[in-house]
């Protein structure tokens, strides 16, 4: 990183709008020599004036494309993250032990099956309270989300930020709409399209945390970006990275998975073929919000396939990282009997009827 001289100190907030953004443009976007990371406090800074409205569409874009260019790093990262937080999201407090927040892709899926309800409503089941959060159309796959398939399951998933604060506490799971809890960074959304190219919007969406839950486990895949993601994540006990389908959460049968703590050294390689589940069988699904949603049904359901599965084993193993079991078998048993006693599917009606 190149060392920042008093002379490349980037103006304060006192400059007006859209001078007051350029400078940022000009630290990330420069040639290889010239260019250099953001501060902490300058990330913070620069995310704050997008999201006030007060950088115009064009830098933004030059902005963020610089910055995926350059390569984000970890302290610009985590002020983006920060800033967000604190200012740009409804953030809401369901009354509840324990809660676990999914950091999903807000951009969906478009080449394997959105399991993400399926776990967090079967996790509901087993005790965890579990809340996701997202939104639709987002790029650069604009592929199927969470809500899309929780309303196709028949559950809210448009709910203002109190009312999900109230689904959590009485039924165990939620989802919260960017468009409701975040709106400002949602109105980014159509600018996003027009890129192409995935940015640092990507990532730092998936750790809003927005219920300040104490456990998170989000969905990377990118090598290069784990290592950079690893201490930014927002859960605030324990947090955890799984190199899962498409970035997402969802651990496949059959090979191994790499799961990142916010210590290296409590890295964990998950071996499915040790809980009896040895076959890889990949859930190739068409960005059909109805076949996912089915998908989703019938593994709550506990019916035989390899989406039930491959959502047994991402909820047997958030079990087990949980501490609510002993070990990776222990946590799919756990799952197991709440499928088969119709315990999910319960939790199932019970959030249709909320």
């Amino acid at each position: 990183m190149q060392t920042i001289t008093e002379n490349q100190s980037l103006p304060s907030i006192a400059l007006t709008s859209p001078d007051a953004f350029i400078p940022f443009v000009k630290a990330v976007g420069r040639g290889n020599k010239l260019r250099r990371d953001l501060t902490y406090d300058e990330a913070i800074e620069a995310m704050r004036l997008i999201l006030r409205g007060e950088a115009t569409p064009a830098q933004i874009g030059g902005f963020l494309i610089g910055q995926r260019v350059k390569g984000e790093a970890e302290v610009e990262i985590k002020g983006f993250i920060q800033v967000t937080r604190d200012e740009f999201i409804h953030k809401i407090s369901p009354r509840v032990e324990g809660l676990l927040d999914f950091g999903v892709p807000y951009d969906g899926k478009v080449k394997t099956a959105q399991l993400a309800p399926a776990i967090a409503i079967i996790l509901a089941a087993t005790g965890v309270p579990t809340i996701l959060h997202g939104a639709e159309g987002v790029p650069t796959k604009q592929g199927v989300a969470p809500g899309a398939v929780f309303a196709a399951l028949g559950l809210p998933a448009d709910l203002e930020p109190q009312a999900v604060e109230q689904m959590i506490e009485k039924v165990g799971v939620g989802y919260l709409d960017a468009a409701q809890f975040a709106p400002e960074w949602n109105a980014l959304t159509p600018l996003r399209r027009e890129f192409g190219l995935r940015t640092a919007l990507n990532s730092v969406e998936k750790l809003f945390n927005p219920a300040n839950a104490p456990y998170q486990i989000s969905g990377f895949f990118h090598g290069e970006y784990l290592e950079r993601l690893r201490l930014a994540q927002t859960g605030t006990r324990a947090s955890w990275i799984v190199q899962g389908e498409e970035g997402s959460i969802e651990m496949a049968t059959g090979r191994a998975t790499h799961i990142f703590a916010a210590d290296e050294a409590d890295d964990i390689v998950l071996d499915p073929a040790s809980a009896g589940l040895p076959v890889r069988e990949r859930i190739a699904v068409p960005p059909d919000v109805q076949t996912h949603a089915q998908l989703n049904a019938e593994a709550i359901a506990g019916k035989p396939s390899p989406a039930t599965d491959q959502a047994t084993l991402t909820a047997g193993t958030i079990l087990f990282l949980l501490k609510v079991a002993t070990d990776l078998n222990d946590g799919i048993t756990i799952v197991r009997r709440a499928l088969e006693t119709g315990a999910a599917q319960r939790k199932l009606e019970q959030a249709k009827n909320f």
